[in-house]
């Protein structure tokens, strides 16, 4: 998140802790520094999702908007698996 009037905060943190929030940045595909920003956000926010959403058009019109980048991830993944299921099909003897 490059914001010109960002703040650099520097915080002591034990390694267990560090060692949680790596593997949530790792897995949500954040940096560090961004998990930890996201994480602040959603407990300081009333609703960190009441940004005006823009619709969605075309042949995802209608679909439901992952809320986060996990749910995103959990859709793709699903997506291919079927996909993959369907051209095994299509080609097995």
């Amino acid at each position: 998140m490059a914001n010109y009037t960002s703040k650099v905060v520097s915080i002591r943190i034990d390694a267990e802790l560090l060692d949680a929030v790596k593997r949530r940045a790792r897995k949500d595909g954040r940096s560090i520094s961004g998990e930890l920003v996201h994480l602040v956000r959603a407990q300081i926010e009333v609703d960190p999702t009441s940004k005006a959403l823009k619709p969605i058009s075309g042949w995802l019109a209608g679909l439901e908007v992952p809320l986060d980048h996990a749910e995103f991830r959990r859709g793709r993944a699903e997506a291919s698996s079927k996909l993959m299921a369907s051209v095994r099909r299509r080609h097995s003897p």
